[in-house]
């Protein structure tokens, strides 16, 4: 038998491309938009450090450290552009695995899925098509969350969309939402929550290389860059 939820994330197409009514769409983004921005900075006394870094009139991808559910939408709440103008690499196998939850999480939560094991690339016409639009798309590199609440390696799935898509990555360092929503748990505490964003990595001085080093070298050249852009922000974090 066929499942819906397997179409949707092997066909990722755009929120506004799909069936969902555009009215619908857009009046539910912009209550979730206005009410979890009000709880960020309320509820969890969100701050944020490193906004001049956003490249204003270009798309590029946002990498971010991992630990709680919290993070996507703390990225999203301090970015300050409204949620149409960011959207999430998300596991296919955990947020598409049942039909409603990737209805929900592609119409309004501006999710696109990918594979964390076998065709990781299956995401990148989206991800084509949201650069082309001058949007940003956020991506957790460790591919999966921090038990811990520390920097795990990066996965070189991120060296290789940056390659396909040749954009600026801005790392970014998340804090606090370890503290309030860890890996396992389902209720969050209130806790102070800060996102840091680092200067964009460039990474033309690669391009040129395509066809004289193996590009595996190259991808997880990308990785160790951005992996030391973030622990840079961490670094700065706790002097």
């Amino acid at each position: 038998m066929i499942n819906k939820s397997d179409l949707l994330a092997e066909h990722p197409k755009l929120p506004l491309d799909n069936v969902t009514p555009k009215f619908l769409q857009q009046t539910v983004q912009e209550l979730i938009w206005l009410s979890g921005t009000a709880i960020y900075k309320y509820w969890f006394n969100l701050e944020c450090q490193g906004l001049e870094n956003l490249p204003p009139d270009r798309g590029y991808i946002i990498a971010a450290n991992h630990s709680s559910h919290l993070d996507g939408p703390a990225i999203v709440a301090a970015q300050g552009q409204h949620i149409n103008q960011v959207y999430s690499l998300a596991a296919k196998d955990y947020f598409f695995n049942h039909p409603t939850k990737a209805w929900l999480c592609q119409n309004f939560l501006n999710m696109i899925p990918f594979k964390r094991r076998g065709k990781f690339l299956d995401c990148l016409p989206a991800c084509q098509q949201l650069i082309a639009q001058k949007k940003s798309i956020l991506l957790f590199p460790e591919g999966t969350r921090s038990v811990m609440g520390e920097l795990q390696p990066l996965k070189p799935g991120l060296g290789i969309l940056v390659m396909k898509l040749q954009v600026p990555v801005v790392p970014a360092y998340i804090q606090g939402t370890y503290q309030a929503l860890p890996k396992g748990q389902y209720f969050p505490k209130r806790s102070p929550i800060r996102v840091s964003f680092g200067p964009p990595l460039e990474f033309n001085h690669y391009w040129a290389q395509q066809d004289v080093v193996d590009n595996h070298q190259i991808y997880r050249a990308i990785v160790d860059d951005v992996y030391v852009g973030i622990q840079e922000l961490i670094n700065l974090q706790r002097i």
